[in-house]
């Protein structure tokens, strides 16, 4: 018995200086041993690591890469839109014919980099994904835009072209095969630029319409369409492809929505920007006062659709929300574009606006209110496109024309001239900025989606021009036109490994195994 607990506290004693070690030195997930980025040359990361870097686009001028995810076991899929008839597909692919026009692309790579598969999608004019998403069992839903009237469609809650133009989605399985497709629309403009995944597998999409019958359900909180020339609409569909819940969002004037994001009890947060001074708002929001000439609004929806509070966010000029993301507790980050130097700050990272148009950052609670907030940005302009959270914090990305962008502990602190840089950020839970980079080379980079998976390993996509964009593992290291997607994988910085604290770790294990020991050789 006394052996047992001698035991017992041994374990314990070398569990907590292990643990001590592991928090002040390594990033360890269950498959790395040794610190995130070791290698033999260098003992400590403590700056933003570029893991994986490629251009990925065929011979034409027109590549878009607009959207990433990353699945459960590590691989990644990436959506845009592409006019080459070469674009990178394999044989086995849902479609491996380039179809005129405009094409989406969708594409999936392993953990490492390898294309696993590569696909067309789209009809005979212009269809573009804007958006892609995976589920617990590592399908693919993709969201789009389509102006064909032969997009492929299967299982679908509508296989009609009914407008000028219309909103598809779509739902493959991890291998690539094609499970449902569908049309979303109504008689005029129907634009769709987010979809998110909850899970039980059902998804939601928004976007903005001018159409006066895009589908709504009878339990709807929007039914008609208010006004402008523009609602935003936010629509919920089952795993299978059937229609849920479908809503206009909106007031008497223009109103888009950009962004959908879900919270783990299934809740819907959306975001984008609005000119209506009814847009709806609730009794107890920020603010009920729509404040220039477009504001950003966030709205929350209960998993059944039904309307649980909205807020007005903005200044003097022009605000838009481009990207929303919920926080595991439940709160949610909320990204955009101000021109407003009296946009509402809180406890903020830069709370001076910075001339030419400012990405913002903020982060509400659960229930709505502003938890802080901040401008974002140097002396030139910045639009901050997309946005992710984990429990550690917020991930954004987007693109600036600033020198004096706000850089921390980066991969690349230097603005590559050109006449924009893709940056990738993070900020903490309570807005403090934790590391910052650039993302260029000497022509211009805009990117347009962040993913981050259970490691936190950040993905981004976007579009470049630049023949020297900094490669790492490339799977195709040429620039195929004179504009290409990129992908790029980073790993976060780590705290450098103190050789003291590892000294002092084994040092202990050594005197306990020995305290053990001897207390037994002396009973």
């Amino acid at each position: 018995m006394r052996l047992l607990v001698s035991c017992l506290v041994f374990h314990l004693l070398i569990s907590l200086a292990f643990r001590s070690i592991h928090l002040q030195v390594f990033s360890f997930n269950g498959s790395h041993l040794f610190p995130r980025n070791a290698s033999a040359a260098s003992a400590t990361a403590t700056n933003l690591t570029l893991e994986f870097s490629t251009y990925f686009g065929g011979s034409k001028d027109t590549e878009l890469g607009l959207a990433i995810t990353s699945a459960p076991d590590g691989s990644f899929y990436v959506t845009g839109q592409t006019t080459s008839s070469d674009f990178p597909h394999t044989t086995d692919a849902f479609d491996s014919s380039y179809n005129g026009g405009t094409d989406t692309f969708l594409a999936k790579f392993a953990a490492d980099g390898r294309l696993l598969w590569s696909t067309f999608f789209g009809g005979s004019d212009f269809d573009s994904g804007f958006s892609v998403a995976t589920s617990s069992d590592g399908s693919c839903y993709i969201a789009g835009s389509t102006r064909s009237a032969d997009f492929p469609t299967k299982n679908a809650y509508s296989s009609n072209y009914t407008g000028t133009e219309d909103v598809f989605l779509a739902k493959f399985s991890p291998r690539g095969k094609l499970l449902w497709s569908t049309y979303l629309g109504g008689m005029d403009w129907d634009f769709c630029l987010s979809i998110a995944v909850a899970a039980d597998g059902s998804c939601y999409v928004g976007g903005e319409t001018e159409s006066h019958d895009f589908p709504t359900t009878t339990n709807a909180f929007g039914r008609v369409f208010v006004g402008g020339y523009f609602d935003a609409f936010v629509t919920k569909f089952s795993t299978d492809g059937d229609l849920l819940w479908s809503t206009y969002l909106g007031g008497t004037h223009n109103d888009g929505g950009w962004s959908v994001s879900l919270a783990g009890d299934g809740s819907c947060y959306v975001t984008g920007w609005t000119a209506s001074f009814d847009f709806p708002t609730s009794p107890q929001a920020y603010d009920r006062t729509l404040n220039g000439d477009w504001d950003v609004f966030l709205t929350k929806f209960s998993a059944d659709g039904a309307f649980l509070w909205s807020t007005y966010l903005g200044g003097f000029g022009w605000d838009q929300g481009t990207a929303v993301a919920a926080a595991p507790d439940g709160s949610c980050y909320l990204t955009g574009f101000t021109a407003s130097f009296d946009f509402p700050t809180l406890q903020a990272f830069n709370s001076t606006y910075g001339n030419w148009g400012d990405a913002f950052v903020a982060k509400f609670s659960a229930d709505g209110a502003l938890l802080w907030s901040t401008f974002f940005g140097g002396t030139g302009a910045e639009w901050a496109l997309a946005l992710t959270a984990t429990r550690s914090g917020c991930y954004l990305t987007g693109h600036t024309f600033s020198s004096n962008f706000p850089v921390k502990r980066a991969f690349d602190s230097t603005y590559n001239g050109g006449y924009e840089d893709a940056f990738v950020s993070k900020f903490a839970t309570n807005g403090s900025l934790l590391w910052s980079t650039y993302l260029g080379g000497r022509g211009g980079e805009e990117a347009a989606g962040i993913a981050v998976n259970k490691e936190e390993r950040c993905f981004v996509i976007g579009s470049t021009d630049s023949t020297n964009f900094p490669l790492q593992q490339a799977f195709d290291p040429t620039l195929g036109s004179s504009s290409d997607t990129f992908i790029a994988i980073f790993i976060e910085p780590s705290t450098p490994i103190k050789y003291h604290a590892l000294f002092g770790f084994f040092a202990l294990a050594a005197v306990s195994l020995l305290a053990v020991l001897v207390y037994h050789r002396k009973k």
